[in-house]
């Protein structure tokens, strides 16, 4: 067994958990508090449930004795997550979902609003369906509690996405004096549409009479099972996404859009058609032309018989 014994001159880190208790950081570990007995504090990682992590750790006043080492790297970006909230305490934070109601945000996860009970409003992971995540959290005022811990990572692009929409909506959104601006439509490769909302893009699946029904383009490659309706000017999104936008594709079919190639420019209806003895010319060799000499008339098959 290891042991290791450290004296802080500023006393050890500490730093609180979401249900209002105590970590201990050290040496960029979290330790959650086990007992105390007379001065003594004990402690063990964090991790100890979820990895069977048995490093075991003591506090006496600036005093830390660490027992065992850990079989796992430390958790940094958690770590630094729980410093931030340390520096800039504040309330909770909501953004609206694509169907207008509230994403709690916390550490970076995105809970979706289940119920709520007098002062108090129950939450659960948003990717509790599609990944089995049994996170929960419970909000009361200003106050966070989490009951259990995700079985994934933040999904951070997405939370950016929201974000950006929360600071600028898209025209779709926007609520102004006269009616409201158009959706987004780029072209297929094959002549058909796709549906561009948030960055991604849907393919049209089929209509029933003012609605449209739209899939996520990458449903195949990806098994995206993200939907999205039209009805009119208002689109309405089931299910999110299982990946990133790809904003490469989408800017590159903004720019086809924008300056479209020369084939594409053509009118099918402004070719010029060669005569069709001219063309016989061109396309017939000059030996099977020759008869004896001399060059004998060409006819279309209609006039020659």
């Amino acid at each position: 067994m290891v042991v290791v014994a450290l004296i802080y001159e500023g006393g050890p880190e500490f730093l609180r958990t979401p249900l209002g208790g105590s970590f201990l950081v050290h040496e960029s570990f979290l330790y959650r508090r086990e007992k105390a007995a007379g001065d003594k504090v004990y402690w063990t990682c964090r991790d100890q449930a979820r990895m069977g992590c048995r490093s075991r750790a003591i506090t006496q006043g600036q005093r830390v004795t660490v027992m065992r080492g850990h079989c796992h790297p430390p958790d940094l970006g958690g770590l630094e997550i729980l410093r931030q909230r340390e520096r800039r305490p504040g309330g909770p934070e909501f953004l609206k979902t694509p169907l207008g109601g509230s994403f709690l945000v916390h550490e970076s996860f995105l809970y979706r609003r289940e119920k709520a009970a007098g002062e108090k409003v129950y939450w659960t992971c948003r990717d509790q369906a599609r990944m089995g995540c049994r996170s929960r959290a419970i909000t009361q005022g200003q106050r966070v509690m989490v009951m259990r811990r995700h079985c994934h990572p933040p999904d951070l692009g997405g939370l950016e996405a929201l974000r950006q929409r929360e600071q600028f909506p898209s025209p779709a959104q926007r609520e102004g004096s006269g009616t409201p601006q158009p959706l987004e439509f780029l072209r297929t490769s094959l002549g058909g549409k796709f549906l561009v909302y948030e960055s991604f893009l849907y393919r049209k699946e089929k209509a029933a009479g003012e609605k449209v029904y739209w899939m996520c383009r990458d449903q195949s490659r990806l098994g995206c099972r993200s939907r999205a309706i039209t009805q009119g000017q208002q689109v309405t999104v089931m299910r999110s996404h299982c990946h990133l936008p790809d904003l490469a594709g989408l800017e590159a079919l903004r720019q086809r859009e924008r300056f479209p190639t020369t084939a594409q420019q053509e009118d099918p209806e402004n070719i010029e058609h060669l005569p069709k003895v001219q063309l016989c010319f061109t396309t017939c060799s000059p030996e099977s032309q020759q008869i004896n000499g001399k060059v004998k008339d060409i006819k279309p098959n209609s006039e020659s018989q």
